[in-house]
C-alpha cells in the first residue's frame, strides 16, 4: 500500500478546492437556514446573583450552599412548577406516559442554579418568552424564600412549645405557693418574717417592761409562736416565690421573641444583580452553528476525496500494470 502523508492531503485540497468550497458554502447556508426562527425556536436568558441572609445554621454547610440546597429542593420545584402551570406551558399531558420526567427533564434544561467562586448564587433561567423568563427567576426566588420560612416557623414552632410548656409548669408552681402563702397570711398573719419578728420582739420586750395587760401580751405571744412555728415557711416559699418570678419572666421574654420570630415575613436573600427581559437571544448561537455544519461537512468531504482518489490511483495502477 502506497504511503499516504500531509502533502497527499494538501495535493487533495488544491485539487478538489472547488468542490471543497461549493460544499462549504452549500453546508454554511444549510446551516444558516435551519438554524433560523422557522425550525429552532430562538430562547431568552434571565439572570440573578443574590447573597444569602437570615439563614439559621443546620449543619457545617455554609449559609450559600444551604440556601443552594433550597434552590435545589423538590418543594421549591413543585411550587414553580404550579405557580407557572408549566406541563401546560411546555405542552406535556400530565396523564401521558413520563409525564413527570419529561416535566424534570424540560425543567432542568431550562433551570439552572449554581454557587459562583464569590460564594454567591446564580440563577440562570432561558425560555422562548424574554419576560417569563425574568418572571420565572423572580418567582423562584420568592418560592426559595416561601420553603425558607416555612422552615424556620416550624423550628421555631418547636421552640414555642418548649417554652410554653415551661411558661404553664412554672404557672402552676407559683399557683400552689401563693396559695400556701395565703394560708401563712391569712391564718397565721405571716407577712414578712424578719420584720415582723423583729418588730414582735420589740414590742412583746416593751409590754412586759411596761407592765401591759395580759390580754395585749397574749396577742404578741401568738404572733411570736406563729412566727416561730411557721415563719421557716414563710422564708422559705417566699424565697421559692421570687425565684419562680424571676424565671417565669426568662421564660417569657425568650417565649415572646420566639412568638416574634415565628409571625416575621422575613426574606433570605440579598439579589444583587436583578433580573431583567433580555433583548436578544442566547439560543441558538447561529454563527456556531454555520461554522460547525461548514467544518463538518468540509472534513466529511475531505474523507470521501481521499477515499475516491486512492481508488482512482488504485485502478490507475492496476491499468498500466497491464
Amino acid at each position: 500500500m502506497s504511503r499516504f502523508d500531509n502533502f497527499d492531503i494538501l495535493q487533495i485540497t488544491m485539487k478538489r478546492r472547488f468542490h471543497l468550497a461549493i460544499v462549504v458554502v452549500v453546508a454554511g447556508l444549510f446551516g444558516f437556514i435551519f438554524s433560523g426562527e422557522t425550525f429552532i425556536k430562538p430562547k431568552y436568558k434571565s439572570t440573578a446573583i443574590l447573597y444569602p441572609v437570615n439563614i439559621i445554621p443546620y449543619s457545617l454547610e455554609s449559609p450559600t450552599e444551604q440556601l443552594l440546597q433550597l434552590f435545589h429542593s423538590a418543594d421549591v420545584r413543585t411550587m414553580m412548577v404550579q405557580r407557572f402551570n408549566l406541563a401546560k406551558y411546555y405542552g406535556i399531558e400530565p396523564k401521558s406516559p413520563a409525564a413527570l420526567t419529561r416535566l424534570n427533564n424540560q425543567y432542568d434544561e431550562n433551570v439552572m442554579v449554581r454557587k459562583t467562586e464569590y460564594e454567591s448564587i446564580k440563577i440562570d433561567i432561558v425560555d422562548e418568552n424574554p419576560d417569563t423568563a425574568c418572571a420565572m427567576v423572580s418567582g423562584m426566588i420568592q418560592c426559595v424564600d416561601v420553603k425558607a420560612r416555612l422552615l424556620q416557623r416550624e423550628k421555631t414552632m418547636e421552640v414555642v412549645k418548649i417554652f410554653s410548656d415551661q411558661i404553664t409548669q412554672k404557672q402552676r408552681q407559683i399557683d400552689s405557693l401563693e396559695k400556701i402563702e395565703d394560708v401563712l397570711r391569712i391564718r397565721y398573719g405571716l407577712l414578712d418574717y424578719k420584720a415582723q419578728a423583729k418588730e414582735a420582739t420589740k414590742s412583746y420586750l416593751k409590754l412586759v417592761s411596761e407592765g401591759a395587760s395580759r390580754d395585749k401580751i397574749r396577742l404578741v405571744d401568738s404572733l411570736m409562736r406563729n412566727l416561730q412555728e411557721k415563719g421557716g415557711d414563710q422564708v422559705s416559699v417566699s424565697d421559692q416565690l421570687k425565684g419562680l418570678r424571676d424565671s417565669y419572666n426568662d421564660i417569657k421574654v425568650e417565649y415572646d421573641k420566639a412568638i416574634s420570630d415565628m409571625t416575621k415575613e422575613l426574606t433570605y436573600s440579598n439579589v444583587v444583580t436583578q433580573p431583567f427581559s433580555a433583548d436578544s437571544k442566547c439560543y441558538p448561537i447561529r454563527s456556531l452553528i454555520v461554522l460547525i455544519c461548514a467544518f463538518s461537512s468540509f472534513l466529511f468531504a475531505m474523507l470521501i476525496f481521499v477515499i475516491l482518489d486512492r481508488r482512482l490511483d488504485k485502478s490507475n495502477a492496476g491499468a498500466d500494470n497491464q
